[in-house]
């Protein structure tokens, strides 16, 4: 194509258009802009084969190494509150969200009580890496929590997941797996589809409205010959048309449902309104970060602070979803995890340390009972990790397990390959198997 002055046109029978250089240039930046600009995201792709899920997945990972024992609190338990004379909830401070007789949920956790209540909720203390893989870095601990384990070139657990079955949509697979955010999430690493997004409202090209076509056009054509961006640019353009065809513009909870003013909340309500507008969605992960609470962990009482802010936002964002999505319930997993607890004994800037043992939730219709999972290995000196951090009872993959084996389809045979080099003990049995499920494991809900 040779183009003499800015004013040439640009034609050919291929894009059956009359276009000049300036617009189409204009058109070429809107069109990088949406590839790789800060407010659209990035899009991230590996190689692989085609995947899918019967249950949307939801990953919300809290980064930073939440303080799982402020947040499911051993609130009867002596030693909790002799390790933490400043940072311990009292029993009267939690009377409105105690679970049973011995743990209570943060007094601002108390919208997730009522999903508890509602048998909607499941929560499982002590979970997290191995022993023998305990790591109190942020950046080991993510990244083997995101992969599902040690092998990074194994991609991720979600990304693996994605690639053992097939599409459920008719729109191409354009939005199987994405990560609200700049960049794709090392979870669905090795998933050759992954998408990251930060508004999908703002995910368009941009350009002279009257050469919108012809601009997609030029830039399909041009791409087609790029072994290399080609795959990016094409993948871009099919979800940008996808999304054009089916506007999000302002979103309308379910009435009643108001979502908070903060980034945790609207990611969430971006993926509820993609799920209802069942363009293929079947995983996505959301980030949570401020977690490290090393200091000022609390203010001049242990029910307020920092932390009580944090689990006040993700509880409220939670709850808002989950009400939201009341007419998904019946394909929706929601599974909240964060790769280390903090150690026992509260610092001396009133905080805590990076620990060992954490806390998963996981947020489904057929949660089996209301109860709290798994096994809890105690407080004392000699039931601690290396003497000072809450233990490992539950590997997080034996939670991650239990859904793939009753929400994804996959028998429990095969999840070595989604999991490598880890051996499933069996369920914990936090959640009922459908009646429509068959023996089989492969889910028909």
């Amino acid at each position: 194509m040779v183009v003499a002055s800015d004013d040439t046109p640009i034609t050919g029978p291929p894009l059956n258009m009359k276009l000049h250089r300036r617009t189409f240039l204009q058109g070429c930046c809107a069109g990088i802009v949406a590839m790789n600009g800060s407010r659209l995201g990035n899009l991230v792709f590996a190689q692989g084969a085609p995947a899918a899920s019967r249950d949307v997945v939801i990953n919300v990972f809290l980064r930073g190494g939440m303080d799982a024992l402020n947040f499911l609190i051993p609130v009867a338990d002596s030693l909790y509150h002799d390790a933490r004379p400043r940072l311990r909830i009292q029993g009267s401070a939690a009377a409105g969200t105690m679970l049973d007789g011995y743990f209570a949920l943060h007094p601002s956790a108390a919208p997730l009580k009522e999903l508890y209540d509602e048998q909607h909720l499941a929560l499982i203390p002590a979970t997290g890496l191995p022993d023998a893989d305990g790591s109190r870095s942020h950046f080991q601990a993510q990244d083997y929590m995101d992969n599902g384990g040690k092998d990074r070139d194994a991609g991720g657990w979600i990304g693996r997941y994605l690639n053992g079955a097939p599409s459920q949509d008719s729109y191409g697979g354009v939005f199987r797996g994405l990560t609200f955010g700049a960049s794709a999430s090392l979870a669905l690493s090795g998933f050759p589809g992954a998408l990251a997004m930060n508004d999908p409202g703002q995910f368009t090209l941009r350009g002279s409205g009257s050469h919108a076509g012809d601009i997609r056009r030029a830039l399909r054509l041009m791409y087609n010959f790029d072994a290399s961006l080609g795959p990016v640019a094409i993948k871009t353009l099919d979800t940008a048309d996808l999304l054009d065809a089916n506007p999000v513009g302002a979103y309308a909870p379910t009435p009643g449902v108001v979502y908070g003013d903060n980034d945790f909340s609207r990611a969430l309500a971006n993926i509820a309104q993609l799920v209802k507008m069942d363009l293929g969605l079947q995983a996505a992960t959301v980030d949570m970060g401020g977690w490290d609470t090393h200091e000022s962990q609390a203010d001049g009482n242990s029910a307020a602070g920092a932390f009580a802010r944090l689990v006040e936002e993700l509880a409220g964002g939670l709850h808002s979803f989950w009400n939201d999505m009341a007419s998904h319930h019946g394909r929706l997993t929601v599974v909240v995890m964060s790769e280390f607890g903090r150690r026992l004994k509260e610092n001396d800037n009133r905080g805590t340390d990076h620990g060992h043992g954490g806390a998963m939730m996981v947020l489904n219709r057929n949660i089996a009972a209301k109860q709290v999972w798994g096994a809890w290995p105690g407080l004392a000196n000699d039931s601690l990790f290396e003497r000072k951090d809450l233990a490992v009872t539950t590997d997080f993959r034996t939670v991650l397990g239990e859904i793939f084996t009753k929400r994804l389809g996959v028998g429990s045979a095969a999840l070595a390959n989604y999991f490598p080099g880890f051996v499933y003990p069996g369920p914990l049995g936090f959640l009922e198997t459908p009646a429509s499920a068959t023996a089989s494991g492969v889910s028909l809900y």
